[in-house]
């Protein structure tokens, strides 16, 4: 199984020659599968556990799905949990500027095990979001080395640390989106991710 993770790791250490590579050389070898039976709480702690977005569902040695954080944001959506997002949120923020490149974000991501990177501008303004998605993405139709928001969203959708978590949920699913930066005062002051609101299930159950 080939994750963005996998790919934004790659190409942090091959850099375009990831193009040479074949797909044996980036997937993961230990594959950790889960049965359409296993509870969902258990499946979550699995995930979180071994820091994965995805988990294939095996049945009778054949993959008849995956279960990805997706699918826990909407269990999240349809509780009754009334908490606020300041209680999930992500305060210790890894960010880039927006003269880097997206070698340099996905070099940043690698080496501090995250997916996503706020974006600031030359005068410390947030201007943007840039995911290992995005990279994937831009890879796929690029074979330079282009700058950080010519992959990743510009003017993010933000959120106060007052919002509600089932919102935030909402709000992620409605957009088709995996993070939230959280300001206080015009500036960022966490972020939360569906990441976040898996843990945030684990409490709700």
């Amino acid at each position: 199984m080939v994750s963005t993770r996998d790919v934004v790791a790659s190409f942090s250490e091959y850099g375009t020659n990831i193009y040479d590579l074949k797909v044996k050389d980036i997937m993961s070898k230990d594959l950790i599968t889960v049965s359409p039976n296993d509870d969902v709480n258990h499946v979550v702690r699995i995930m979180l556990m071994n820091n994965i977005g995805g988990i294939p569902v095996v049945d009778n040695n054949a993959i008849v799905g995956i279960f990805t954080e997706r699918e826990v944001l909407k269990l999240v959506a349809s509780s009754m949990f009334s908490g606020l997002v300041d209680s999930v949120m992500s305060s210790n923020i890894v960010s880039i500027g927006e003269e880097n490149t997206i070698l340099e974000a996905a070099k940043l991501m690698a080496m501090n095990n995250v997916r996503r990177l706020p974006v600031f501008s030359k005068d410390n303004k947030l201007i943007g979001i840039i995911t290992a998605a995005d990279i994937v993405k831009y890879l796929a139709k690029n074979k330079n080395i282009g700058k950080v928001l010519d992959a990743g969203t510009k003017n993010p959708i933000t959120i106060s640390r007052y919002y509600s978590i089932l919102n935030a949920a909402k709000l992620m699913i409605e957009k088709r989106i995996g993070t939230l930066p959280v300001m206080e005062n015009q500036k960022l002051v966490g972020i939360v991710t569906e990441r976040d609101l898996m843990y945030a299930y684990i409490n709700i159950v």
